[in-house]
């Protein structure tokens, strides 16, 4: 619990500003800090496990994002953000090796290297594959966040979400940007699922709609657009649906440039 005292804390439950999220009553007393505007408890997560926090991200909860995103005991670092997104990529990956090898949700070029007969198939080739998928991945992933992030900065809605980010620095909003975008995206893990259990290829796009949704909800907590368990801003949605357009530009591109395999999906 340390470092529950300190600029910027606030009430999970209702986003208000809070001083402290656990109170000393002295002789190692403490208790969990409630909130003079809604009377709840300002932040429960503060003794909750990596592995639950994780959880109740998953379960689109805008506490724990409020938790996530403010209140944790130090921000989240460049270098975790790095490995976040290396993570995120890798799960991209999977789910385009599950889409080629059903043979489904894709479209394969005639001369495509996927086209290679399987007994013709050596290590090396698997891992050429692989590696083009992950180069895929990265592509697509770094267009999409710079794509959305790039909305934001210019910020056609003139909502002063430049100036939102900026209260700590460039380097600062960059960061809390992009782990927000990172943590937010872990749904694609259900991904994971597909290499236990056979599912339509469509069950892609189920989680796509998911991450989508908790993009929406981390950025519209990032950016103070409102109370995202009544409403979703529509500008954020905006912005998000622009990246999710460059992203699909991007994959039609590489297509159009002599890439052997199209994705029918996007995110």
């Amino acid at each position: 619990m340390a470092d529950t005292m300190r600029p910027g804390l606030v009430c999970v439950e209702c986003g208000a500003s809070v001083a402290e999220l656990v109170r000393d009553y002295g002789k190692g007393n403490l208790r969990l800090a409630i909130c003079s505007a809604c009377n709840s408890v300002a932040d429960k997560y503060v003794e909750y496990e990596t592995i639950l926090l994780f959880l109740e991200v998953l379960l689109l909860k805008p506490q724990v994002y409020r938790h996530v995103l403010c209140n944790l005991p130090a921000p989240v670092s460049t270098r975790t953000t790095l490995k976040l997104f290396v993570i995120l990529v890798m799960l991209d990956m999977n789910a385009k090796a599950y889409l080629v090898d059903r043979d489904a949700g894709v479209t394969f070029r005639s001369e495509s290297m996927y086209r290679t007969p399987e007994i013709a198939t050596s290590g090396a080739r698997i891992g050429q594959f692989s590696l083009h998928l992950v180069c895929l991945a990265l592509v697509e992933n770094v267009v999409y966040f710079v794509s959305v992030f790039t909305a934001i900065w210019m910020d056609p809605f003139r909502r002063k979400w430049r100036e939102k980010l900026l209260e700590d620095g460039v380097d600062v909003a960059w960061t809390r940007y992009a782990s927000a975008m990172c943590i937010s995206s872990f749904g694609k893990l259900f991904a994971l699922l597909t290499v236990i259990w056979e599912f339509h290829w469509s069950f892609i796009h189920v989680i796509g709609a998911l991450v989508v949704v908790s993009n929406v909800l981390a950025l519209q907590l990032l950016l103070g657009e409102g109370n995202p368990a009544r409403a979703k801003s529509l500008h954020v949605v905006a912005v998000v649906v622009f990246g999710l357009i460059a992203r699909g530009a991007a994959q039609l591109a590489l297509y159009a440039m002599g890439n052997s395999v199209l994705f029918h999906v996007i995110v």
